[in-house]
């Protein structure tokens, strides 16, 4: 028998797993339509953005909680498209560190914008989603 602090638990993680696949629908969809981003592409920038600067392809993984494989292959569309570059690493030939080039700056800035509405119109248009995130019913 769970007590009320596992139940409460468990309905915390249900409210939040739903209000994450409410979120990356609706991301995804508009993501796509408005930049040719996926929501992996767009987190994986995100953590390029904050690394200011080369960052070892390996470590987006961990980062952006991604598998190895997903990263590598959204990194090889990156590159192909102009968002992103890459070198070999320096302290290991094997691996390789990526930055975003000012193209993809350029795009992840205005897909940033974008997530704001994306959030803001998900949020406005779901209860669950606004508790979740802490908002109130009015439009943020």
């Amino acid at each position: 028998m769970r007590g009320v602090t596992e139940t409460a638990l468990t309905d915390r993680w249900v409210a939040l797993t739903r209000a994450c696949a409410q979120i990356n629908q609706a991301a995804e969809r508009v993501l796509a339509e408005s930049h040719g981003l996926c929501a992996s592409a767009f987190e994986i920038m995100d953590v390029m953005v904050r690394a200011d600067g080369w960052i070892r392809a390996g470590e987006l993984s961990s980062r952006a909680s991604r598998s190895q494989p997903q990263v590598s292959r959204l990194l090889a569309q990156m590159v192909n498209a102009g968002y992103v570059e890459r070198r070999p690493c320096s302290n290991d030939r094997r691996g390789f560190d990526v930055r975003l080039t000012p193209a993809g700056r350029t795009l992840f800035s205005q897909s940033v914008t974008t997530m704001e509405t994306v959030l803001r119109d998900v949020a406005e248009n779901s209860a669950e989603v606004r508790e979740v995130m802490g908002l109130s019913a009015t439009r943020q």
